[in-house]
Order: structure tokens, then C-alpha cells, then sequence
């Protein structure tokens, strides 16, 4: 029994009412109504947000002494909870125990839910939820008077990416598939930018879609992105949320629209463009100047573009990403992202400074 697809994913914010109104207008999330009479813990408060197939909660601190106030102010807004759905949610709590999962209980995470919850990378956790489970129950929603300009084309999440300790990549990845089920998807690939490296891994879904791709610091001249990430947030964490579309250009203009334009694209990226891209009839330039790159591989091909960094601390992205037939990750996008996102980073210094 192991894990059949991704279900919501929770973030705790600073102010939950903002945060759904945030994701509601720029990036087109319906805020659902609230399910029935409220029954979440009083300390918390929480919004229910849906576009295609993906159920995002933002939950906020309703008294000082949440558990919310407190994650926030270790972390800044981050993800907080990655719920997984699977066939038979007891039989996997079981086994992920079973294989050295932590358990969660609810009186420990505030929470009123029975459902079973282990922790994992940092201080974020996976709610397990049986297939026929209404995902909309597993959160207390409040009813608000948000009203979304329409989705952009968000279809479903992708994968996430995890910044985690120097040497935590391989026991992460063995742990997600001896205790969870999830299937080797890449080899540790190492990847050095502008004098700084740092080792990748992936797990993938079993026969569906859905990935976790761990990335950690690796000896360098210089402080990897993945390193100021952990120093930054404090502590492993989702460094982006992938959410995928059908068609990246229409989503990448809607959002340029609602005022969330796309990161720029480190100079490296265009260096023989025109060789590792004859193959695809796609215009890469003009989606360039979009913030989308473009890779290929044996099986298809990718494109990608990142937003700017959601909060005041310069850790949690979102990624669109639209595939062609791949089912990889995109080598030279990753550099190239990584170079953007150093460069991000020593902007948004030089600004504070």
C-alpha cells in the first residue's frame, strides 16, 4: 500500500485573510465555501482555495499563542502541511511508522482532525487521506466575501522542490521509499552555478503524477542558493510549489496581468538556445522574454517560468510548468533558474542594505 497522488497543500501565513485574497486575484483560486458549521481548532483560522484539480488551504494565527504565530515567526509564511492521498490511509500510517515516520498527534498540531498525521523534512508535515475522502472536510473553511477574477489555467501540482540539510537528500529519498512508497525517479545529480553547487534528488508518485525533488547544499567557493534557503527560512523547507498548465504562455500573461510577472532569465540561458532547442517547433525567444524556459530531453520537452518570492523573506516560490511529453526535471533550466535566483537574492540584499 503506498501513496496514490498529492492532496491539498496547507500554508501558514502571517494574515490568512490577505494571503487567500493574494492567491484569489493574481492567480485565480476560487475561495471555496465553507463545507459546514465550523469545526477547526479556535486558535487558527483557515481558507479554502481551488483551481483545476489543486485544494490550497491558507491558515493564519487567531490568538497569540497558536501554533501558527509561532511557525510564522520561525519561518515567515511557508508550507506547513503536504497532505497525501492513498489507497488505504491507515495501512500506509502504518508502514511509514513502521519505516521511522514520526507521528503526529492532534493535540500536538492544534488540530481537531482524526485523520493521521507523520512529520518529515523541517517542521512540515503529510496529512494521510484515504481516495474517497472529501478533501474539502479536512480543513475548517470561513466563509468570506473574495471574489477570484477567473483562473488562469492551473491545472494541478506538479512537484515540490525541498531545500534540506548538506548530506540530507539521500536519507530523505530512501525514507520516502521505504516508508511512503514512492519510486525513484533521478540519481543525485550535482549541479554547480556561478561557483556554488548543490546535490538533487527525486521521488516520484507510483504510476501517477506527483514528485518531491530534495536539493542540499554541496562544498562550494560560494553559499548555495539551497544554503541561504536554509538559513533564511530556518530550516529545511518547500522551496517551491510546481503547478502545472496546459498552455504556460496564456498562464504567464494572465499573471503578468494581475501584476505577478515572472523572474528574468539569467543571460546563461540563451548560450546555443538555437542548438539544444532545433528539434521543438516553440519560439523560444519570444517565451523567453516571458520568464519561460525551455529544455528537452529523450522523452519530450518542459517549460517553466518562477514568480518572484510570495513572502518578505525571500524563500517560497511558485513554478508553472507545462509538459510535452517528459517526465524530467530540465538540466539546463535548473542552472538557469538557480542563477536567476542567486541573482534575486543579491538584489533583493543590496536592497535592504
Amino acid at each position: 500500500m503506498g501513496v496514490l497522488g498529492l492532496g491539498y497543500v496547507e500554508l501558514w501565513v502571517g494574515n490568512a485573510r490577505q494571503s487567500a485574497a493574494f492567491f484569489s486575484n493574481c492567480f485565480g483560486f476560487s475561495v471555496a465555501p465553507p463545507a459546514g458549521p465550523r469545526s477547526g481548532p479556535d486558535d487558527r483560522v483557515s481558507y479554502v482555495l481551488r483551481q483545476g484539480t489543486i485544494t490550497l488551504v491558507v491558515t493564519g494565527a487567531a490568538t497569540p499563542d497558536s501554533p501558527v504565530a509561532g511557525y510564522v515567526h520561525a519561518h515567515g509564511d511557508g508550507v506547513r502541511d503536504i497532505a497525501l492521498v492513498a489507497d488505504d490511509a491507515s495501512t500506509l500510517f502504518r508502514r511509514a511508522v513502521e519505516g521511522g515516520a514520526k507521528v503526529i498527534p492532534p493535540e500536538a498540531s492544534g488540530g481537531s482532525s482524526t485523520r493521521p498525521m507523520i512529520a518529515t523534512f523541517g517542521d512540515t508535515v503529510h496529512t494521510l487521506l484515504d481516495g474517497n475522502d472529501p478533501l474539502a472536510l479536512s480543513v475548517a473553511g470561513e466563509p468570506t466575501g473574495i471574489e477570484s477574477l477567473g483562473p488562469v489555467g492551473l491545472v494541478s501540482i506538479d512537484h515540490y522542490a525541498v531545500s534540506v540539510e548538506s548530506g540530507g537528500c539521500a536519507g530523505w529519498t530512501s525514507h520516502y521509499g521505504s516508508a511512503l512508497g514512492f519510486e525513484p525517479a533521478t540519481r543525485d545529480e550535482h549541479v554547480e552555478v556561478n561557483g556554488s553547487a548543490f546535490t538533487m534528488s527525486t521521488v516520484r508518485v507510483p504510476g501517477g503524477p506527483g514528485a518531491f525533488v530534495f536539493a542540499e547544499p554541496a562544498p562550494s567557493r560560494n553559499k548555495s542558493q539551497i544554503a541561504h534557503y536554509l538559513e533564511q527560512f530556518g530550516g529545511p523547507g518547500v522551496h517551491h510549489i510546481a503547478f502545472s498548465t496546459n498552455d504556460i504562455r496564456r498562464t504567464v500573461l494572465s499573471l503578468r496581468t494581475r501584476g505577478i510577472p515572472m523572474l528574468e532569465i539569467a543571460a546563461s540561458y540563451s548560450r546555443n538556445a538555437d542548438e539544444r532547442l532545433r528539434e521543438i517547433d516553440v519560439d523560444w525567444r519570444e517565451l523567453a522574454d516571458l520568464g519561460v524556459m525551455v529544455d528537452v530531453d529523450d522523452e519530450g520537452y518542459l517549460l517553466q517560468a518562477f514568480t518572484q518570492p510570495l513572502g518578505d523573506r525571500p524563500t517560497t516560490y511558485l513554478e508553472i510548468i507545462q509538459r510535452e511529453g517528459t517526465k524530467g526535471f530540465g538540466a539546463q533550466n535548473v542552472r538557469a533558474l538557480y542563477s536567476t535566483v542567486v541573482r534575486e537574492q543579491e538584489q533583493s540584499h543590496s536592497s535592504r542594505s
